[in-house]
């Protein structure tokens, strides 16, 4: 058993027979004696709690809000005993308070840290995520589609219909390749922003569901490499939901400076959100998860003038002050 929890354990009989103590009225001054000896032994156990203990914020408020339970029973004790004027002895009820205060404000920075965690873990998986898509998007770009490019250039000389057809059946499988890669890791991302990445996702669109996808992203700063991938797969996700679910047929597409801050608009014609709200099929989780990692106000709902909306706004961040690392590679035979 560890220091914390062996001081605990005491403090909590401690504070038990206090208690017992008090609700028989068996005596002030021995409850006094044990009420004090709970505090103490709470705040020594305060005292050794483990700098690197992953709950430390919830373990020293709950020590803080026993302490203070423990000094409230010795006040009270002390009431009972004391021949003292009451307001004298209730002046001892103000450091009680700031032990109550105290612990308040550490359950509050328990809440704060533990949502840190929380995104600290949503971010490394995601982390993860996009630096597996990235190696599959460059073994497909170097290996794949070019060995697929080549053979449609040797394929070029024959003459009879086979060649021909499998000349076709080639350059169909290089474009599905594009497409692929695209969606996995855009390497058009890496090498020249989130703006080219943005109008490259909507041709992509427009070339693969016919719809109109119009992107205006006027003054939109480079990012760190983190924030540049999760506003664009929260603008992928945001077009994929206005296709597939709401059958949308003219989307926009709107990122740049507002105010101090940056904004991301997605807007489609299709019927708006469902009468229920929109579900985790729809893909909100991933959405809010990144909006989350950006520190950012998230908004999907009706628009003013019908369809879907999603607003994202988040601050302006500086990019990354080293470079992003290697290239695609040699770009792919058209």
């Amino acid at each position: 058993m560890s220091k914390v929890a062996a001081l605990a354990t005491v403090g909590v009989a401690l504070l038990g027979t206090a208690i017992v103590l008090e609700l028989g009225n068996l005596g002030p001054q021995t409850e006094l004696w044990f009420g004090v000896g709970a505090g103490v032994v709470f705040l020594l156990a305060l005292a050794v709690v483990p700098a690197a203990e992953p709950r430390r914020f919830t373990v020293r408020a709950r020590l803080l809000a026993a302490a203070g339970i423990a000094a409230l029973i010795a006040v009270a004790a002390l009431w009972q005993g004391t021949v003292k004027p009451a307001p004298e002895v209730l002046l001892l009820l103000i450091p009680v308070a700031l032990l109550f205060a105290t612990a308040g404000l550490a359950l509050r920075e328990a809440a704060v840290e533990q949502r840190r965690a929380r995104l600290r873990e949503a971010g490394s998986r995601l982390d993860g995520a996009e630096a597996e898509r990235r190696r599959w998007a460059r073994e497909l770009h170097d290996e794949t589609l070019q060995e697929l490019a080549a053979v449609q250039v040797l394929l070029a000389p024959g003459t009879p219909a086979g060649l021909a057809d499998a000349r076709e059946i080639v350059g169909r499988q290089i474009q599905s390749l594009r497409r692929l890669i695209a969606q996995m890791r855009p390497l058009a991302l890496d090498a020249l922003g989130l703006a080219a990445a943005l109008e490259d996702l909507a041709r992509h669109a427009r070339d693969r569901d016919g719809v109109e996808v119009t992107v205006s992203a006027h003054g939109l700063p480079r990012l760190p490499a983190p924030a540049e991938t999760a506003v664009y797969r929260i603008v992928q996700e945001a077009l994929t939901n206005a296709v597939r679910h709401a059958g949308a047929r003219h989307i926009q597409v709107e990122a740049g400076p507002h105010g101090p801050d940056l904004r991301v608009l997605v807007r489609d014609d299709g019927p708006g959100p469902p009468p229920g709200g929109f579900t985790a099929g729809h893909g909100l989780l991933g959405i809010r998860e990144r909006a989350d990692l950006l520190g950012a106000d998230l908004f999907v709902g009706a628009g003013a003038s019908g369809g879907t909306v999603v607003r994202l706004d988040f601050p302006n961040q500086r990019p990354d002050p080293e470079p992003r690392g290697a290239g695609p590679g040699p770009a792919a035979p058209r």
